[in-house]
């Protein structure tokens, strides 16, 4: 087989297709279609949030968060004056955040270039940050009546089944050769439920692994169909293998609250909280035994991990006289697994650790414990020690660039990622 002209009958095919293909496809999607909260606006802005949320995520599992997320955001530019750190919260659980971070960037550049309203063009659509051409396809085809393409991984797997395509579907050679197949069958009328017709098709019948090939209304279209190879296709390039390492995580613990520090703004995880941690290179990975972790190697894991080095001379101390580790317990991200072990340090509240000090000895222990050292506090605080006084909480609980204490009540408030829903389980058992 040729796999540039599509399959075996050449042009010809495609002239039926062309013709039969539209008309077959939108009849059955009328019939059955799901009645999805999306399916029932108009709304460009609606439409691109429940595009970037069905991105690698079931639709029973998008609906609750794309109800709440509407009502938190009902709009470009109350999604756009929202800070980062409010979106990702609202995201929580959802998983890959980085959709919800570029949604928001593009809301910025909404807000600044085009005073918070969506472009009605396909080709103005891609300049908006984090919108790509999947996106934007369905936003201009859904939205606004405009005959372009959606192509995401059920319409590839449809198409490249439909026209037995042998390429690994990838490629930048079979998008092309797909959009220009799928430009030719599109209606010039109804092309967004055209593109929605074939996301359900692939969705609902042509699934990966047990298409439901007797029910398929193009069956009478499909090459992979009528060659019994249904199964072979989509083509696609083998995957790379998932790396495994092993995440140390620290949870410093003072009292009620817990210490977590914000990730960077690029690569795993970027921009939401965490208990912080480091990955570490062990033999057996697969296994779920416990690594052995001396008390100095282990400190200095915890120097890498943890920005603010007011802890470390208590930290160290806990180390060398105990330690012990919980887990492990695994997470799988897109590229990598996690096999997460993790150690509890229970810090002493600052306030107790003044009443039990000397005048003299206290500023030194306070920076131990995370305290600013600075003129005019130390007076303060030395009176309030020696007077048995509580100090300022603004002086003792500041707030720190990187880190912050969290009382554990308030975890699910804000952008904590699922894999470490483990450790706040055992937390609370505690």
């Amino acid at each position: 087989m040729d796999a540039s002209n599509g399959g075996s009958n050449g042009g010809s095919n495609d002239k039926a297709k062309k013709q039969s293909f539209p008309v077959l496809l939108l009849e059955w999607y009328a019939q059955g279609k799901r009645e999805l909260p999306w399916r029932k606006t108009g709304d460009p802005y609606a439409i691109w949030v429940s595009e970037v949320m069905l991105q690698q995520t079931q639709v029973k599992t998008v609906i609750p968060y794309y109800e709440r997320f509407l009502q938190r955001f009902p709009s470009v530019e109350q999604l756009g004056k929202a800070t980062l750190d409010e979106v990702l919260t609202e995201w929580r659980g959802l998983g890959y955040y980085s959709r919800a971070r570029r949604m928001w960037e593009g809301a910025n550049y909404l807000l600044d270039q085009r005073g918070g309203e969506m472009p009605k063009d396909y080709d103005i659509l891609l300049q908006v940050p984090g919108i790509g051409k999947y996106t934007a396809g369905a936003i201009a085809s859904i939205a606004f009546g405009q005959r372009v393409p959606a192509v995401d991984g059920n319409v590839l797997r449809v198409v490249s089944r439909i026209l037995a395509w042998s390429e690994p579907v990838e490629t930048v050679r079979s998008y092309r050769h797909f959009s220009t197949h799928l430009a030719m069958w599109q209606p010039a009328l109804q092309p967004g439920d055209f593109n929605q017709a074939l996301m359900e098709l692939g969705a609902m019948v042509c699934t990966p692994s047990k298409p439901m090939c007797e029910s398929c209304p193009l069956s009478q279209l499909c090459e992979a169909y009528s060659q019994d190879d249904v199964l072979f296709y989509p083509v696609k390039k083998p995957k790379a293998k998932r790396q495994i390492v092993t995440r140390l995580t620290f949870v410093l613990r003072r009292g009620d609250k817990l210490y977590l520090q914000k990730r960077p703004p690029q690569g795993l995880l970027a921009d939401l909280w965490e208990f912080p941690g480091v990955e570490l290179s062990q033999d057996n990975l697969l296994k779920d035994s416990l690594p052995k972790v001396e008390a100095g190697e282990l400190f200095n894991h915890f120097q890498k991990a943890v920005s603010e080095r007011g802890f470390d001379g208590w930290v160290k101390e806990q180390f060398e006289k105990s330690v012990t580790l919980h887990g492990p317990v695994w997470y799988t991200f897109s590229h990598r697994h996690w096999k997460i072990i993790w150690v509890i340090v229970d810090l002493l509240e600052p306030l107790v650790l003044v009443e039990k000090l000397k005048p003299r000895e206290c500023l030194d222990q306070i920076d131990q414990i995370g305290h600013i050292k600075q003129e005019g506090l130390e007076k303060n605080v030395l009176k309030e020690a020696s007077e048995q006084y509580q100090a300022d909480s603004k002086a003792v609980h500041r707030h720190e660039k990187h880190g912050d204490w969290i009382l554990l009540q308030d975890l699910g408030r804000i952008a904590l990622p699922v894999a470490f829903s483990a450790i706040i389980e055992d937390l609370t058992k505690i």
